[in-house]
């Protein structure tokens, strides 16, 4: 019997049994009265039935999107940055290396451009070229001594370090062109042209970037360090150095199949701190291959940790979501495909809700606990796929050890709070 016939059955011999007592009531209280006991027996009818076992449909799961002000989070955070790690406005403390390094400035440099605060980068450019400029060319001592703590003052290392250097000379060009500073530009194309000169190197037919002028860098092999190489730049110095403009294009073409060579020395596919370009053939190397192609081998001359993906590789994925967003095509589907490819991070933080301060080369996590430095990939990683969930994972990844005050998860670590900082930047655009 149906729940419906049920009701009635039940209503119908309810009413029969009480019909005898409405006798002697007019035909319209009775019509009433039988009204509402209906309405009654029914409704208890419905209450004594038994419960369907057929649950209705669940809705489809509704897309968390999270508001957040992405470009106000980095106008502050930069507010931050200057008050508490430029020394007189002007140069960077850093908390690994004491004294000055020439990537603090350069972060400063990119920063105070981008975030359109001409007063701040004339006073950083001013003080780095003054202190930190090698005498005989127009690049940069990597190290910068300020007296204190055992720390010599002056200018400690001078052989430069070319990550620094190239995006320093972008950072004036584009300040050059936005605030219209011919100064800039005249600075800018000068290192241009020391860097093609002295940290650029032609391998059997490709070019490769070197990360600096210590020696060491060219004697067995020669050593690259993945997380320097940046197209979008060596494009741009191609339109401020009409004599090297098809060499600095070149560059930046084979950039891309130098980064996957390079990625591809691990298990995980996550790019190496250190790899090198062998100077010999690709025969008897791990990965030989008949077709032309870079011969990419490991670097282990920068010791413990070389082959690991950590502090230096962090910095990989914000200069491949920059490039995917600034270079033509099909630059910038080459970095994007590069970023789908490769989503080991994502994935170990989708399974495990941590981030530890780098993997191994075969995968295995180098701490138990979260650090800052992963954190920006993963939400870079995420970002290539559903950027309308950036809010989101912001809030469960970075929001949840931000300082309003502007700064991730301490107050001391100018090197955390840059590489987070870019990450966010190159999301931003």
């Amino acid at each position: 019997m149906s729940l419906l016939s049920l009701k009635f059955s039940v209503a119908s011999g309810f009413i029969k049994g009480i019909g005898s007592q409405l006798n002697g009531i007019s035909m319209k209280k009775q019509a009433w009265l039988l009204a509402l006991l209906i309405i009654a027996t029914l409704g208890t009818a419905t209450a004594l039935a038994p419960k369907s076992t057929v649950k209705p449909p669940t809705p489809p799961p509704q897309t968390t999107q999270v508001h957040w002000d992405l470009p106000q989070l980095l106008q502050e955070s930069w507010g931050y940055y200057k008050g508490r790690f430029l020394v007189d406005g002007a140069h960077v403390v850093s908390s690994n290396y004491g004294g000055t390094i020439s990537e603090g400035q350069s972060y400063a440099l990119m920063k105070a451009v981008w975030m359109n605060d001409p007063q701040t980068f004339r006073k950083v450019w001013g003080w780095t070229k003054t202190h930190m400029k090698r005498p005989h060319d127009h690049l940069l001592g990597w190290r910068w001594g300020d007296g204190q703590f055992g720390v010599p003052l002056g200018l400690m290392e001078t052989d430069n370090a070319t990550d620094a250097d190239q995006d320093i000379a972008y950072a004036l060009l584009l300040a050059g062109k936005q605030w219209n500073e011919p100064a800039y530009l005249t600075d800018g194309q000068a290192m241009i042209q020391d860097i093609w000169r002295l940290n650029v190197q032609a391998v059997e037919g490709r070019y490769y970037l070197v990360p600096g002028t210590w020696s060491g860098f060219r004697e067995e092999y020669l050593s690259l360090d993945p997380s320097y190489m940046a197209p979008y730049v060596y494009r741009h110095f191609a339109l401020y150095d009409k004599t090297h403009a098809a060499g600095w294009t070149q560059l930046a073409d084979d950039t891309y199949d130098t980064l996957e060579a390079c990625t591809a020395l691990t298990t995980p596919q996550l790019p190496p701190n250190w790899c090198a370009v062998s100077w010999h053939s690709n025969q008897g190397h791990a990965n030989q291959t008949d077709k032309p192609g870079p011969h990419i081998i490991f670097s282990d001359r920068q010791g413990e940790g070389a082959r690991d993906f950590s502090y230096d590789a962090f910095r990989v994925y914000w200069r491949m979501l920059m490039d995917s967003k600034l270079s033509p095509s099909p630059g910038r589907e080459r970095a994007l495909a590069y970023l789908k490819n490769h989503p080991f991070l994502l994935t170990y933080w989708q399974q495990h809700h941590r981030m530890p301060e780098g993997f191994s080369s075969t995968g295995q996590p180098l701490s138990q606990e979260t650090s800052g430095f992963g954190l920006g990939p993963v939400l870079v990683l995420n970002h290539v796929k559903h950027p309308e969930l950036d809010g989101a994972l912001y809030q469960q990844t970075l929001g949840k050890h931000y300082n309003p005050d502007g700064y991730w998860f301490n107050d001391y670590n100018d090197f955390m709070h840059s590489v987070i900082w870019l990450h966010l930047y190159a999301m931003s655009l």
